[in-house]
């Protein structure tokens, strides 16, 4: 199996690099990132000889599992996104190769004309067809309309070359995107099933362990050293806002572009404070697992503080956004797995943990009610972390979500 994860990281390593939109400090930092994890896979592989040492190592190529089945999924939906781009694309090309046809088609009808003029006229001159004129002034218009014809079949002409060339120019392009979106689909595909054989090793290697007694001790002690990162991330969050609303105020009262700031107002979102005891669940049939605070393990003897709730969830559980807010954060953290931060308004922050198959991405807006993921099986079984944050200060869930 970890072999394959070997491969499947050099494989991945290529396709990332090939990733849409990034700089290239971009590329670059993923690719380091990549080629960490593929090293720690190589070293991991030396040792499995020895069943103890295996054992030992199982929560971190669980770890690493996890890491690329986030990475996968991010790709696929980036992959989504400019399928649809491309789509769009498709269709706006076929619009304007309809539209120049039909140009084309008037431009021949009107040329066809002005040859038929001629047949009809070529048996007399144009000198003939002057002077019979019954006066100077017939003349003179007579002159102008022979003159103004055959200036506008001159324009016709050339309008006939410039629109068949944007045709074949269209036509062009037109083929280069579907190519493209052809590509975009194979892609899609082979990463999709990268991304099913991922989770069937999830699946063996944490049923193959979820109850050594060692490797729960270690995730659990895993889980609290980690929970500081959610802390970081939270705080990361508010200084990014509160430097986007200092850019933006200061760029409106100068009068400048601020097309590079991204500018959205979460005051325009529902109010989350008047959603205290009114909060749907994250997930529809969730039932209290952990409860907020302190919380002692019988089986291993163990105290751990939860800065949110955890809830048991049934198979292919999904997970809803409990109200208005945008996407903030998707990452992976030791012990929580895949998770989505979103924001709302008044400086609330919802954490929804253990997820697979994310169906958003960093930027979304989403409703109350928006699903964003489902619920990630792991060693204590279907176990959904969730968080609720006011500014730096974490909040006791079950003071917000509606009684059941």
């Amino acid at each position: 199996m970890v072999a394959k994860l070997f491969i499947t990281y050099g494989l991945f390593l290529f396709l990332i690099s090939t990733s849409f939109g990034q700089t290239n400090s971009q590329i670059y930092e993923q690719n380091e990132q990549l080629k960490q994890i593929k090293n720690e896979i190589n070293r991991l592989e030396g040792r499995l000889g020895d069943k103890e040492k295996e054992e030992m190592e199982s929560l971190k190529i669980l770890d690493l599992i996890n890491q690329q089945t986030l990475q996968l999924n991010k790709l696929i939906n980036k992959l989504e996104i400019e399928e649809r781009a491309k789509e769009k694309e498709i269709n706006k090309i076929s619009g304007n190769i309809s539209t120049v046809e039909k140009r084309i088609n008037n431009l021949k009808d009107e040329y066809g004309r002005y040859v038929v003029w001629i047949y009809k006229n070529s048996k007399s001159s144009f000198f003939t067809f002057l002077f019979n004129a019954e006066s100077i002034n017939q003349a003179i218009i007579r002159y102008k309309y022979l003159k103004s014809i055959t200036a506008r079949n001159q324009e016709v002409i050339t309008e006939l070359k410039e629109n068949k060339e944007q045709l074949t120019s269209l036509s062009d392009q037109y083929r280069v995107e579907v190519s493209k979106k052809e590509a975009l689909v194979s892609q899609k595909k082979t990463e999709q099933n990268i991304l099913g054989k991922r989770k069937n090793e999830k699946e063996e290697l944490v049923d193959g362990i979820k109850n050594d007694q060692q490797t729960l001790e270690q995730m659990i002690r895993t889980k609290q050293q980690q929970e500081i990162q959610i802390k970081n991330i939270i705080a990361r969050l508010i200084e990014e806002e509160r430097q986007r609303q200092a850019k933006l105020r200061e760029a409106k009262l100068k009068n400048e572009d601020i097309s590079a700031i991204a500018d959205y107002n979460y005051d325009n979102y529902e109010s989350f404070v008047d959603l205290k005891n009114k909060l749907n669940w994250p997930i529809a049939k969730g039932s209290i697992f952990r409860k907020f605070g302190e919380n002692v393990n019988e089986k291993l003897k163990t105290v751990t503080l939860n800065y949110g709730i955890d809830l048991k969830a049934e198979k292919n559980a999904v997970v809803q956004a409990v109200a208005q807010g945008r996407v903030s954060v998707i990452d992976w953290i030791p012990g929580y797995g895949t998770i989505v931060i979103i924001t709302h308004k008044g400086n609330f922050r919802t954490v929804y943990g253990h997820l697979i198959d994310i169906y958003v991405n960093e930027g979304d807006e989403v409703l109350g009610g928006t699903q964003l993921a489902r619920v990630s099986d792991s060693l204590e079984g279907r176990i959904m972390h969730f968080e609720i944050w006011n500014e730096r200060n974490y909040q006791n869930p079950e003071q917000w979500l509606m009684k059941k």
